[in-house]
């Protein structure tokens, strides 16, 4: 299969940033990468870290948006904040072309709320990925009803084919992804604020239990492996006590206002950190994404279409192409 989409522009900031370039560089696209943070790793120093191997002339590192050429997709990630994604989108579209396709990445923003008012809304799809983006099978495409057919099944074609991805696709505009991890949350909070159990204690439940069965089933398969009926039982008990909070709870709002920005980049979030333990554990869950990955390829989910065979994990995924210059 030969993709419409050979120049890639990988656009905003954050440690995903440089995954996602890796992910399209391994893939064989020629690779346009602008951070907006130059303190960010580059994907160049991530391929050189894991050995992998780019083409000439395959990357490029803009230190200007203005100077970006002429792409056939922008891939943005950005910060999970409205205003700045609407504003980074529309320097973006005011830059590419009519025709160039934009995948944002957005969580908790309906992609028809980032669209409002930038021409060609179309084109503007949602993309968000997980870490290590270069290495998981997660890809969320989400569109709108107005996107084109032909962009969607592009986009999937281009995810299994070349990413090495499981993509599925939302067509009501918001992620699913974070409302399920939201529910879980909410529901730790909740448990936490009521004093049934810690944090670690959470952790300990969701690894220990869940953290097994996820990776081979997802919930609905599982729990028709456990007996579908059980859970019905189960849910008609529980579902009366479960958390319906609106508001952020009080211990997380103070954790919030200690740190402007907590979590293991600035070494405070739910634990806390040492530099040597920051630097242990992102090496582990990457060496962790990457033996789990394996295991998930040995078990391959059930596809759409039984005689299609997930492309396993690779070093590189390139696809046949001439050196040239961006």
């Amino acid at each position: 299969m030969k993709t419409p989409y050979r120049s890639v522009a990988v656009i905003g900031e954050g440690q995903l940033l440089p995954e996602i370039a890796l992910c399209l560089l391994k893939a064989g696209h020629y690779v346009v990468e602008y951070c907006h943070n130059g303190d960010e790793p580059t994907s160049a120093s991530l391929a050189k870290l894991e050995n992998i191997h780019i083409y000439p002339n395959q990357l490029k590192t803009l230190s200007n948006l203005r100077e970006l050429p002429g792409v056939d997709l922008v891939v943005v990630n950005s910060p999970e904040n409205g205003s700045l994604k609407r504003e980074l989108l529309r320097e973006i579209v005011d830059i590419v072309s009519p025709k160039t396709v934009i995948a944002v990445n957005t969580e908790s923003f309906s992609l028809d709320e980032l669209r409002i008012g930038l021409s060609n809304p179309e084109r503007i799809i949602g993309l968000n990925w997980v870490q290590p983006a270069h290495v998981t099978l997660f890809s969320e495409l989400i569109v709108m009803p107005d996107t084109p057919s032909v962009l969607v099944d592009d986009m999937v074609d281009l995810a299994k084919a070349y990413w090495g991805k499981d993509p599925y696709v939302v067509d009501r505009g918001k992620s699913i992804r974070s409302r399920l991890m939201a529910a879980m949350i909410r529901e730790a909070f909740f448990l936490i604020e009521n004093g049934f159990v810690t944090e670690v204690d959470i952790d300990r439940a969701c690894r220990n239990d869940a953290g097994y069965y996820l990776p081979f089933a997802g919930n609905l398969r599982y729990m028709d492996l456990m007996g579908t009926y059980v859970y019905g039982v189960v849910m008609e008990d529980l579902n009366g006590e479960l958390a319906t909070n609106k508001e952020i709870p009080d211990f997380f709002q103070e954790l919030l206002s200690k740190h402007p920005k907590p979590g293991l980049a600035t070494g405070e979030g739910f634990y806390s950190y040492t530099p040597e333990e920051k630097e242990k554990l992102k090496a582990d869950c990457h060496k962790f994404g990457k033996k789990i990955r394996a295991l998930m390829d040995k078990y391959p989910f059930p596809r759409d279409n039984p005689n299609e065979v997930p492309k396993p994990l690779k070093e590189s995924m390139a696809f046949p192409h001439k050196n040239r210059s961006l």
